[in-house]
This record gives C-alpha cells, sequence and structure tokens, in this order.
C-alpha cells in the first residue's frame, strides 16, 4: 500500500467514525476501533479497550437526539487523522424544536494501526464549555 492509499484509508476510517456519531450508531463506530483503543478525552483520563470505550460511547449516544460534527479540515500523515471540528449537540432534554444547545469547538487525533483501525482517540476542548451546555458527565458505572 502506498502512503497516499494508507492516508486515504485513515481518512476514510475516520470519516466513517464521525458519521457513526451522526447516525447515533454505537455499533460502526466501536466496529471502527481496535480492540486495545485508547481514548483520551482532555484533560480527563484515558479510557482503554472497547468494553470501557463503548460505555463511554454508546452513554453519550443514549443521552442524545442529534448529533453533527462539522468537519472544518480533516486530513492525514501515515497513520494519524488530525480533524478540527465543530460538534454541535441536542440532547433529549432540549425543548423541541430549539437549536443546538452545544456548539463545541475540538480537535481530534486518531492513531489507526497497519489494520485501518483506529487504536488512538484524543480530543481536545474546553471541558466547562461541554459541562455548562448539558454535555454528559463521562463515566464509566
Amino acid at each position: 500500500m502506498t502512503d497516499a492509499e494508507k492516508i486515504a484509508r485513515n481518512v476514510f476510517k475516520v470519516r466513517l467514525f464521525i458519521d457513526a456519531w451522526e447516525a447515533l450508531d454505537p455499533d460502526v463506530a466501536m466496529a471502527c476501533l481496535s480492540d486495545d483503543i485508547v481514548y483520551i478525552n482532555q484533560p480527563l483520563a484515558p479510557v482503554v479497550g472497547q468494553r470501557d470505550v463503548r460505555k463511554i460511547v454508546a452513554g453519550i449516544m443514549q443521552l442524545t437526539t442529534k448529533v453533527h460534527w462539522e468537519l472544518r479540515n480533516c486530513f492525514g500523515r501515515g497513520n494519524v487523522v488530525v480533524t478540527e471540528r465543530l460538534d454541535c449537540w441536542k440532547f433529549h432534554d432540549d425543548p423541541a424544536g430549539s437549536d443546538w444547545r452545544l456548539r463545541l469547538p475540538c480537535i481530534g487525533m486518531f492513531d489507526l494501526n497497519d489494520e485501518g483501525k483506529i487504536t488512538g482517540w484524543r480530543d481536545y476542548f474546553d471541558n466547562r464549555l461541554w459541562f455548562n451546555n448539558g454535555g454528559p458527565v463521562l463515566h464509566l458505572d
């Protein structure tokens, strides 16, 4: 596989992962991730492995009625993909017909293995903005 083909494959996988969020489909999202995935929602502690990352992903999706991760930039280099996004969220307790409750600027870093699975996912954003606008608490309980 050429470097260009590897980058195209990796960018495609990250876009598929993002599309799974918009579809609120944890199964498709998790299929993009390796078994040993490490998820770091800065500045929170890392969450490691499919089982625990699924709890976080599915838990957030269950509290969400609509999500759109607007990609402003998405590019790859080798086995790393970088996304600059505006993550827009509506949660179940939002009034009917209301606009996005939360517009969260975010930088996402994704590491992929040679099989094209995401092994590392790091999101950098303002946690206060997340929590002050109804973002759910992220925990493994």
